[in-house]
């Protein structure tokens, strides 16, 4: 099945959600004159990182899913609006959605694996998500949780065949690792990417902010290199840079069957003991 995905490496105003999502919603409006099924935006894209500021930005009301859902409905276009930092009343989670062209939420995801500094303020979710849409069965995961295989097994023992993967990174992540060579993370995301779609037989979607991140104790620069990815091609669309950009990928779940074929990597793992 051949269809559209929009991703939108977003440059986020740092605490100015209004803005945010005043400029998401052009692009949103563009994805959908590109003729794009599905949008994807970033992980935190709406407010910035809120560690220092939890109880003023986080979402207690779903008030941001809601206008996802109301933009899918008025554009008529499924939308993965990043993650949102939501509260209940067991604590703070990092949280993203699926929603439908009709404004349905198919599926809420929480992100399992933190980020060293979110374990200081986040709980971690518990569950993989996976579930059916009209072009195939979709997982969604959150930044981090790229780096652990585990989870792709899990998806994929469930039948996925596109991966969504909003995600916040940036190149000093890397930390120490810097001083061996300042793009590290850059070429650990593009690895990841294309591993993942290769030793799945999945769609990799990856999508990560452009620009730079300002905070009081912290200065850093966004990745970038959103993309996608497929089995036996690689990356077949990626931003080399940290710039605004959206770009519109048609891609064909065609190619997962022959990657089935050609691999057996899911009929191995029917019968793996490890």
């Amino acid at each position: 099945m051949k269809f559209k995905i929009a991703v939108v490496q977003f440059e986020i105003k740092q605490f100015s959600p209004e803005e945010n999502l005043k400029k998401a919603e052009e692009f949103v409006k563009k994805a959908s004159f590109s003729k794009a099924n599905i949008i994807v935006f970033p992980e935190d894209f709406i407010t910035g990182p809120i560690g220092l500021k939890l109880e003023e930005f986080a979402d207690t009301e779903q008030k941001y899913c809601k206008f996802f859902q109301n933009l899918a409905k008025k554009y008529k276009i499924d939308i993965v609006p990043g993650s949102i930092i939501e509260k209940d009343k067991l604590g703070f989670y990092n949280t993203t959605y699926y929603i439908d062209s009709s404004g349905k939420i198919k599926s809420r995801y929480r992100k399992i694996n933190l980020w060293h500094p979110e374990k200081h303020y986040l709980n971690p979710g518990n569950e993989v998500s996976v579930f059916n849409t009209r072009f195939g069965k979709i997982g969604l995961i959150i930044c981090w949780d790229l780096i652990f295989p585990e989870v792709f097994r899990k998806m994929a023992k469930k039948g996925v065949n596109i991966v969504i993967c909003p995600s916040y990174w940036t190149f000093e992540d890397a930390s120490v690792g810097l001083k061996y060579d300042k793009n590290s993370d850059a070429k650990l995301v593009d690895a990841l990417c294309v591993g993942r779609a290769f030793e799945n037989e999945i769609i990799m979607v990856y999508c990560n902010p452009a620009g730079n991140l300002i905070l009081p104790k912290f200065r850093g620069k966004l990745l970038g290199h959103s993309q996608i990815a497929v089995p036996f091609r690689g990356a077949i669309k990626k931003l080399e840079h940290n710039k605004e950009e959206m770009f519109v990928q048609e891609v064909d779940t065609a190619i997962l069957k022959d990657a089935e074929k050609a691999y057996k990597i899911r009929d191995d793992l029917k019968s793996r003991i490890l």
